[in-house]
């Protein structure tokens, strides 16, 4: 990766041939030679990695998805096919040393880069958890786009920063580790409710006057909403960071207000998109104003969901993502399955200047929308609007649905417990009225306890809570 002042200012043009040139050398240097997957894959189907000059050549590559990295059963070892191969050692001696882009030395053959270093693994939301490896030299980049990150949030080694994302073996929790080692910051790394536990995070909040939390969007406002009951106080608390769960603008703006509700110093509220495939997160400098993507690391498509088509400036569509500079794992046009509304744009961004390119909008989950049975035919269900709602109320304090059959047609369950201080009767009227205006379909909403609702979403057992379940 290179030096982030000058990338990070860049006209758009020269980004465009900057990537060119990487994607065309990650191309011919390593997937075409040392990736087992596409080295088959180019060979099977007959594509000359020469002719692939830079992005616009893309649409000659078949996309990538996570079903094609899952191991077959007695295979365990099948998703090493995605780790990069180190070069040999008669190649490494007998390669010449010449120049990189920007002047550098290219040391592509130097072994210590592919040499294993970690595993992390995706989150396995939609399947089977897919390794994921990281050599020393992917780390490294690991902690250059977390100082990047923090960054663009306008964080320094001054702010003391409570890490409440889950602790794991994703990227999630480490890209944050690293981005407060890479800048110096003090922090405490909690591990989530999974390790350190709620009160005990809220107490670190409290008692060390952290002005930054970070968190998932669900446990953020579980943790704010319970900040009563302990009695603890969030007066020093001026920012939360939330990522790694959908994160629409509602749930920053409830966030925002029961910051405000709770008395903390400030209600700053900013959104960090994680994506394990990626090997780094992408950072907002505000809300609404898109996630700016580190593009000497990572080459990011925006494709028409249904048929692959590579879509336009701002077009709401797929996230498809090519490593430009990684060893380990590495993908080649992966279809990762989040959705952004608001698409990809290249124009500067209007709030800090940043020339990169911006992921904008809400990013949503493909696996959330459902094709459901009604009384008139198929109703599709779009289970993020359903997240957007009920993570937007106030007045919820957890909650889950089921989606369940009866044979003639498809049905939903909500349930729900209410915050303390509510009427619980009027608060499920007003959920019920609230999908009785959004969905044509049968449904009910029902209360239930606060430990019977947490152990069903995995709260503090999860990377991050499940609140949708598909029973059919």
């Amino acid at each position: 990766m290179q030096a982030w002042n000058k990338i990070s200012r860049m006209p758009a043009g020269a980004i465009s041939k900057m990537q060119d040139e990487l994607l065309q050398k990650m191309i011919t240097e390593q997937f075409a030679v040392r990736h087992p997957y596409y080295r088959n894959l180019f060979k099977e189907s007959g594509i000359n990695a020469a002719e692939i000059k830079g992005v616009s050549d893309l649409g000659r590559i078949p996309f990538t998805e996570k079903k094609d990295m899952l191991a077959p059963p007695g295979e365990p070892l099948y998703p090493k096919q995605f780790v990069i191969d180190p070069p040999s050692e008669d190649e490494e001696k007998d390669k010449k040393k010449g120049f990189s882009l920007f002047g550098k030395k290219d040391s592509d053959a130097d072994t210590a880069k592919y040499r294993f270093a970690s595993l992390y693994f995706t989150a396995g939301r939609t399947a089977k958890a897919v390794p994921i490896e990281y050599t020393g030299y992917d780390l490294e980049n690991l902690k250059e786009a977390g100082a990047r990150a923090f960054d663009i949030l306008g964080l320094t080694r001054d702010d003391t920063l409570i890490n409440a994302f889950s602790y794991a073996p994703n990227a999630y929790f480490w890209q944050m580790f690293y981005s407060t080692l890479g800048i110096g910051s003090t922090a405490l790394q909690t591990g989530g409710g999974r390790v350190l536990g709620m009160e005990k995070i809220l107490k670190a909040v409290d008692n060390l006057e952290a002005p930054v939390l970070a968190a998932s969007p669900g446990y953020a406002r579980f943790a704010l909403q319970t900040l009563g009951h302990f009695g603890l106080s969030a007066a020093n608390l001026e920012r939360i960071i939330i990522g790694i769960d959908f994160a629409p603008m509602e749930v920053v703006e409830s966030i925002r207000k029961l910051m405000k509700s709770v008395g903390t110093k400030n209600n700053l509220v900013q959104r960090i998109y994680f994506n394990s495939e990626a090997k780094s997160g992408m950072a907002e400098c505000e809300p609404g104003f898109g996630y700016h993507i580190n593009p000497d690391h990572l080459l990011v498509e925006i494709v028409d969901p249904e048929s692959g088509t590579v879509l336009g400036t701002g077009e709401k569509g797929e996230i498809v993502i090519t490593n430009l500079d990684a060893r380990g794992t590495a993908l080649l046009r992966f279809r990762t399955g989040d959705i952004a509304s608001g698409g990809l744009v290249t124009e500067p961004c209007p709030n800090c200047k940043r020339t990169v390119p911006r992921i904008m909008g809400d990013i949503e989950r493909k696996e959330h929308f459902f094709k459901l049975q009604g009384k008139a035919g198929e109703v599709l269900l779009n289970g993020n609007q359903i997240r957007r709602m009920m993570f937007a109320r106030d007045d919820v304090l957890v909650w889950f649905a089921e989606i369940s059959s009866s044979g003639a047609e498809d049905y939903l369950r909500v349930v729900m417990k209410n915050v303390s201080e509510t009427d619980e009767t009027a608060v499920l009227k007003a959920v019920e009225e609230s999908l009785k205006a959004e969905y044509q379909l049968p449904f009910t909403v029902e209360s239930s306890s606060l430990d019977a609702i947490a152990n069903k979403i995995g709260l503090e057992k999860l990377v991050t809570e499940q609140n949708i379940f598909d029973n059919r």
